[in-house]
């Protein structure tokens, strides 16, 4: 259901209509049910050694949902086969990290490192917006890995 901007200007004495309570439980659906995507990879992932942010996987890792406009909640886990990897989203063509570091640096000789950040993208427009997740130097993301997106208001 899609939001529909609340009646506001009521008269004394006017008496509510069907249409006014159909608005008032559609926005409640709307409310219930907020715009959402999420990819859960069911297998690795090999991310190319860049030295730049790139797209990670642009058909999985690329989410889009339409908003009604304010704030968004972006969040990646996973696990990273890497001594050094960068990781960001990129929201309608803007990155929202770091120049060098993106939004969370990974780095250890350990295999199979935990990657995660949560960030709140704010002020976005009523509309659509798509998300993608990017990567910077050479690892694999393993099989579990999930990208997802939420419209928090």
């Amino acid at each position: 259901m899609a939001w529909t901007t609340p009646k506001t200007d009521w008269a004394t004495g006017e008496l509510v209509s069907a249409e006014d309570l159909n608005a008032v439980n559609e926005n409640l659906a709307a409310l219930k049910n907020p715009a959402t995507a999420v990819y859960t990879s069911t297998e690795d992932i090999a991310v190319p050694n860049h030295s730049t942010f790139t797209d990670i996987d642009s058909n999985k890792f690329n989410l889009t949902i339409t908003t009604t406009g304010g704030d968004v909640l972006v969040n990646f886990d996973g696990a990273a086969t890497t001594h050094d990897f960068r990781i960001d989203v990129e929201v309608d063509g803007t990155r929202q990290g770091d120049v060098e570091y993106g939004l969370r640096r990974g780095g250890s000789y350990a295999h199979n490192e935990f990657v995660s950040f949560t960030r709140l993208v704010q002020n976005l427009s009523a509309g659509s917006h798509t998300f993608k997740l990017q990567g910077k130097f050479d690892t694999t993301l393993r099989a579990g890995a999930q990208f997802w997106v939420r419209e928090v208001s």
